[in-house]
């Protein structure tokens, strides 16, 4: 009996012996303990990332409800951090609820409330440590601001892969990133690199240029309206040009290369090139006139006739004819006169026209006898002629604008800063200007027609010792002088000089109207 119970005793102690939980370093045996296998992080494991999630991995399945915030702690220095606790298979995983700070060091502890499904807990709490990486900043930010904008900056693990990008605002082109006013990316507006150490980024930006044309706008004739609208503008703007028709003229469109563009004053379009706009006016219809305010006779075919001498120095254009009664040609002098032997005028490189003296062929020297009666006759009867207004001005014009009529000065006449003609739309408007001294047009004054005044029918009658014409002077009109006429460098001349003396010219035009 004793024998019995003695073997009964040591039966139990071995099943209790093979049956009771092995401590967790044992291997893995079927019907032992739980243990942890493996973790993440590793134990002693540096350089976590901050949003690392923790877990464990047991060697067999354990107790869902035994895997809980109590069994699965994780603390630093001693104080506990929250996270949510989840169990699936194996594995039961601690996540952290806020990011963990950088180069620190965690304690993650599996205590003996976790138990597998027989009920078997840890026979120990399983702890291990791990410290965190240092955590760096990126920033960013644009230049000019207005440019546009950088967008990735914020805090992130040393290692970490970081991407940093730059959009442009309109008219804007991106062009680098710089780093301490060094370029360390201009290869693309998105810039990509492995962070170990705090950065500063400026993401650089630069206005675009746009291109720009140029629109010339002008007036044909220049005296028949105002365009206007003209300038320097960006490729594809839209700009506006304005024809504004001076009085008696009527706008007909607008051309470019002689093609027309818009028959509306105001014309609108976008500008893609450089251009050149025209406005065309139109000079309205008005009744001729019925006499000539002067008849000059044959004179009114020279653009030049003088009875002494006819000079120039320097380059002249004459476009009409020259001729000289009763002096010979020999006092013509700089034309470089061309005559063919029996030839009735000689020519000139100088001179758009024929060139007469009185040696020449017949009728040469009749017509220019004539002529010269005509224009002694031309200036006694401009001279006669009842006045309209005397002493304008005290014979000092300086801007003013004279309407057509007939003006006498008992002295000498200057026109100073230029002066306009008006005709008022009449295109017989007579302009005759009777000098009992002399005429001085000072340099860079210009006469100007307006309203239908014309070169053909304007006379100055200068009965004192000459007309002189500045330098640079735009002149109109006919001058009958009973002395000398001198036209200075640069002037011009839209009408005839007829002198009963001598006509002296210097690097100046004479245009016969």
């Amino acid at each position: 009996m004793i024998a019995k119970k003695l073997l009964t005793t040591i039966a139990f102690a071995f099943v209790l012996f093979f049956s009771g939980c092995a401590k967790d370093d044992f291997e893995e045996i079927d019907g032992v303990c739980p243990i942890v296998n493996s973790t993440i992080p590793m134990p002693e494991a540096i350089g976590i990332p901050l949003n690392q999630v923790i877990t464990a991995t047991f060697n067999e399945a354990m107790r869902p409800s035994t895997i809980t915030d109590a069994s699965f702690i994780v603390s630093t220095n001693g104080t506990l951090i929250g996270g949510t606790v989840t169990y699936t298979g194996t594995t039961a995983t601690f996540t952290p609820n806020e990011p963990l700070l950088p180069n620190t060091e965690y304690t993650a502890t599996i205590k003996t409330l976790a138990k597998d499904l027989k009920g078997n807990a840890l026979q120990e709490d399983y702890v291990w440590t791990f410290t965190t990486s240092e955590n760096f900043t990126v920033a960013v930010s644009s230049n000019p601001s207005i440019g546009g904008t950088a967008n990735g900056a914020g805090s992130f693990n040393d290692g970490a892969t970081v991407t940093v990008t730059a959009t442009p605002n309109a008219l804007y082109n991106f062009d680098n990133w710089t780093e301490n006013g060094v370029i360390v990316s201009g290869a693309g507006a998105s810039y990509q690199f492995v962070l170990t150490g705090n950065r500063t980024l400026v993401a650089n930006f630069s206005l675009i240029i746009p291109t720009q044309f140029t629109a010339i706008v002008s007036a044909d004739p220049n005296n028949g309206g105002l365009a206007s609208g003209g300038g320097l503008f960006d490729d594809g703007e839209t700009i506006t040009v304005t024809a504004s028709p001076n009085s008696g003229f009527t706008f007909d469109y607008w051309t470019v290369n002689n093609a027309v563009v818009s028959s509306n004053a105001t014309y609108e379009f976008i500008i893609t090139q450089d251009i050149t706009l025209v406005a065309n006016f139109t000079l309205n219809a008005i009744a001729e006139c019925n006499t000539p305010a002067v008849d000059l006779g044959l004179a009114k075919n020279y653009a030049i006739l003088a009875e002494s001498a006819i000079s120039t120095t320097g380059t002249t254009s004459i476009t009409g004819d020259i001729g000289i009664n009763p002096l010979e040609a020999t006092y013509i002098t700089g034309f470089d006169l061309i005559l063919t032997a029996g030839a009735a005028f000689s020519t000139s490189s100088l001179v758009t026209g024929k060139i007469y003296a009185p040696s020449y062929a017949n009728p040469t020297p009749a017509n220019l006898t004539t002529a010269v009666d005509n224009m002694h006759t031309a200036f006694t009867t401009a001279n006669g002629l009842a006045a309209d207004v005397t002493e304008f001005m005290a014979g000092n014009l300086n801007g003013q604008t004279l309407t057509s009529g007939v003006y006498k000065w008992g002295t000498g006449l200057s026109v100073t800063n230029g002066i306009t003609l008006d005709g008022g739309g009449q295109d017989c408007a007579k302009f005759i200007f009777q000098i009992d001294g002399d005429l001085t047009v000072a340099d860079g004054a210009i006469i100007t027609l307006t309203n239908g005044a014309k070169a053909d029918n304007i006379f100055w009658v200068v009965a004192g010792s000459g007309a002189m014409l500045g330098t640079t002077v735009q002149f109109q009109g006919n001058i009958l002088s009973k002395t000398l006429i001198s036209v200075n460098t640069g002037s011009t001349v839209n009408g005839r000089l007829l002198a009963q003396t001598a006509v002296t010219l210097n690097a100046s035009s004479v245009v016969k109207p």
